[in-house]
């Protein structure tokens, strides 16, 4: 059921890799109003509602946060990857900030936020990095070392002082690598090959991902907080207890803690506060021809 307090959305990033999902999970109930510098999808969400806008303009969210109840701020650089550090950084703290103080200026009641558990400093550190304690959760600390990491962590900073100063409900949801259902034919058995590549062996199907935006639109009594939304498994063909150790050399102890193919970063809070229940799988997803090479599933 739909929170009754909110009706009208904002969703910047929304013509994303991701976003488009999550503008698909939410336009059956609410009316929607998509920002970003790319306003035309290849396949645009009925119902919903392109505007062209760029971020980094403090006054071009104005005219669109009229009448809109709540936000969720997807748009960023996903990654460290393919631009500079300075550009990672710049465009998702100052995107961010303009986005949150729009919304102060409108009195919009809610923002949900797409951080990232890339927050945790694991996904693209160049130092040796290894867990406090496994599965992580939001109580372990968070030591990025990269442009990307650090502007996630530093966005969610940016939500909590907005509802210090105005009591208005912000949520960060921290997703791990979120694949999309496309992904699971031909990425996903290249990411399962790599044991020394990026990431933490932690992931989110997109659906999942866009159903916890949606309970966190739906959530009450919450000013602010903050969420990891993974799977339930990790990916990973090994043990984690076994695979995370190779990608992360002195975790040995820590990762024996997890049993089986765990999710090394825990949703348990989300499940707990939110309602969130992950629906898939890439065990159940993953092309048949991958398996048929594989003795074990």
């Amino acid at each position: 059921m739909r929170a009754i307090e909110v009706e009208k959305l904002l969703i910047t990033g929304g013509t994303g890799r991701v976003g488009q999902w999550v503008v698909r999970e939410l336009a059956t109930d609410y009316e929607i109003i998509v920002a970003s510098l790319d306003p035309t999808p290849a396949t645009p969400t009925e119902g919903a509602h392109y505007s062209r806008v760029d971020l980094s303009d403090p006054k071009s969210l104005n005219p669109l946060m009229r009448d809109v109840d709540a936000v969720v701020h997807l748009a960023a650089i996903p990654s460290p990857v393919k631009h500079t550090a300075e550009e990672v950084f710049s465009n998702n703290i100052n995107s961010t900030f303009n986005v949150v103080e729009a919304a102060v200026r409108n009195g919009i009641k809610k923002i949900v936020y797409s951080g990232s558990g890339s927050s945790l400093g694991f996904a693209f550190s160049e130092r040796p990095i290894i867990p406090d304690y496994m599965p992580m959760d939001e109580n372990h600390p968070l030591r990025p070392q990269d442009a990307y990491g650090l502007s996630k962590w530093l966005g969610e900073e940016i939500l909590e002082a907005a509802s210090r100063r105005t009591g208005m409900a912000t949520l960060s949801l921290r997703p791990t690598t979120v694949i999309v259902p496309d992904d699971y034919d031909a990425l996903v058995p290249a990411l399962l090959k790599k044991t020394g590549g990026i990431g933490i062996f932690a992931y989110v199907d997109a659906r999942d991902y866009a159903s916890a935006v949606r309970l966190a639109l739906e959530a009450r009594g919450i000013v602010h907080d903050r969420f990891f939304i993974t799977a339930d498994d990790a990916l990973c063909e090994e043990p984690i207890a076994t695979v995370f150790p190779k990608r992360f050399p002195g975790s040995e102890q820590v990762a024996s803690r997890l049993r089986n193919f765990e999710s090394p970063v825990s949703s348990a809070k989300a499940k707990r506060e939110l309602g969130y229940r992950p629906k898939y799988s890439w065990r159940e997803l993953v092309a048949a021809t991958y398996w048929k090479s594989k003795s074990v599933i």
